[in-house]
């Protein structure tokens, strides 16, 4: 198996169409159909589907196509780091982050490395956790920074501890609930969710397990942080927000006297932030330093807390 022959499945699965990959490839259909039936010969199955509507991949296609773009970044990772010990800062660096974990120390990491690092090509993405998870395992993204309420997940990847930040329950200034000290009068109000509520890393599900409450039935979902802080503001929807939504620190910036906090007795998780990556052995030179100036950054007069040390991070 060699590298041409994966990089002609990964163009011909991204584009659909032996047509389309020729051209993105720069070479002629019949060459690049050979090569794909020399693969397939060599492997002894049928990697692709052709009909009149295009190509798709076949279940072994699908198979080879996921670690064969592993390989192509691991590959893209190497010549970096070649060209780093060389003297040449210019790679790519793609990280994937939570929203919570936006409003901590990233701005500022971000920003001083952009200093150090000028030709480096920084791409942030806000992502759920699956999605960052997802993008890690397929080589996409080089590191995550992943905020939960329930320590580390899936020990695929390597969780390190680096900021914590208390949630808060809120409502509009004025809400008849406004009062209310405990969690259980509250489980039949409406509710807003900014998570999926089958992430068990979720602050809402987190919540409740804590203190072996069920589920609220009356929940409005929303996938956007920004529309979730109005609906928070102008509705009777009962919210979690971190600290940062109250002390302007991040992008979610309340204007004052817009919520108010719940005057909750009951304890409530801290969402824990962790920088998530698949190896440190594996990072390249770019991603490397980027961590340690997340590092850097989250010990620098936080307004957050540092993480706590303890068997599980949450």
């Amino acid at each position: 198996m060699k590298l041409q022959q994966l990089r002609v499945l990964l163009a011909v699965a991204q584009h659909g169409s032996i047509h389309e990959a020729s051209r993105s490839l720069h070479t002629t259909q019949p060459a690049l159909s050979k090569t794909i039936s020399e693969l397939e010969r060599e492997l002894g199955v049928t990697l692709m589907s052709r009909s009149t509507r295009g190509v798709s991949l076949t279940a072994y296609g699908t198979a080879l196509v996921k670690r064969a773009s592993v390989v192509e970044q691991e590959l893209r990772h190497a010549l970096e780091d070649i060209e780093a010990i060389r003297g040449h800062d210019e790679a790519q660096l793609n990280i994937g982050f939570t929203a919570v974990a936006s409003s901590g120390p990233l701005p500022d990491a971000m920003a001083s490395f952009r200093r150090r690092f000028p030709n480096v090509a920084l791409r942030g993405f806000e992502l759920r956790p699956q999605q960052i998870f997802e993008g890690l395992r397929e080589g996409r993204l080089d590191l995550g920074m992943v905020s939960t309420c329930n320590g580390p997940g899936t020990n695929a990847f390597q969780w390190e501890p680096l900021f914590s930040v208390a949630m808060h329950l809120s409502v509009r200034t004025g809400h008849p609930l406004r009062r209310v000290r405990r969690l259980q009068p509250l489980v039949d109000a409406d509710w807003l969710v900014l998570d999926p509520i089958d992430d068990a890393g979720s602050p809402l599900v987190s919540m409740m397990n804590m203190h072996g409450l069920e589920m609220p039935r009356r929940m409005v979902h929303s996938a956007s942080n920004l529309l979730g802080l109005q609906l928070a503001t102008q509705t009777d929807l009962i919210s979690m927000w971190s600290d940062f939504v109250f002390h302007g620190a991040g992008p979610l910036r309340l204007q004052p006297h817009l919520l108010e906090k719940l005057p909750i007795t009951d304890e409530l998780p801290d969402f824990d932030v962790f920088l998530v990556y698949r190896s440190a052995d594996l990072m390249t030179h770019a991603c490397a330093e980027f961590a340690k100036e997340a590092r850097h950054q989250a010990k620098a007069n936080p307004p957050w807390r540092q993480p706590r040390r303890k068997g599980s991070a949450s």
